[in-house]
């Protein structure tokens, strides 16, 4: 019960912090970020974040793979050594957007916008897609 109530207090105390000054984004986006980790889900404000064990290359092209198994489609494709972005619609006029980012040499983050206010579900389906087209590389 006490515990409950010290970690209720300290997420409220983060929370003012973060409310109070002009910089509150990048104290919420950087206490998300590091409770996340690799390998786990931030949901920050429709966006499903996951971040990989791979380097940029290789979750392209997982990436790539995940959207035509699931056969969205594409309207396009954007990628370099740094960044890459997939856009397109899903079956139902739904617009999705897959935005990757190099965090490391062997680290990638990969976010996941479905529609204008997100659809955790279905990100998540293309984010396990992913996944396995990343076990089988």
């Amino acid at each position: 019960m006490i515990k409950k109530r010290i970690q209720s207090l300290a997420i409220m105390g983060c929370l003012l912090i973060a409310l109070t000054g002009c910089s509150r984004q990048w104290v919420i986006l950087g206490t998300a970020a590091a409770a996340v980790g690799v390998g786990a889900y931030a949901y920050i404000k429709g966006d499903l974040k996951r971040t990989y064990d791979v380097n940029i290359d290789t979750a392209w092209s997982a990436a790539v793979k995940a959207v035509d198994d699931l056969k969205l489609t594409t309207e396009s494709k954007t990628h370099d050594a740094f960044t890459g972005n997939i856009k397109g619609k899903m079956a139902d006029g739904t617009s999705f957007e897959i935005n990757l980012k190099r965090v490391g040499e062997n680290v990638t983050e990969i976010g996941i916008r479905l529609g204008t206010f997100g659809d955790r579900p279905k990100s998540e389906a293309i984010h396990d897609k992913i996944l396995a087209n990343l076990k089988t590389a």
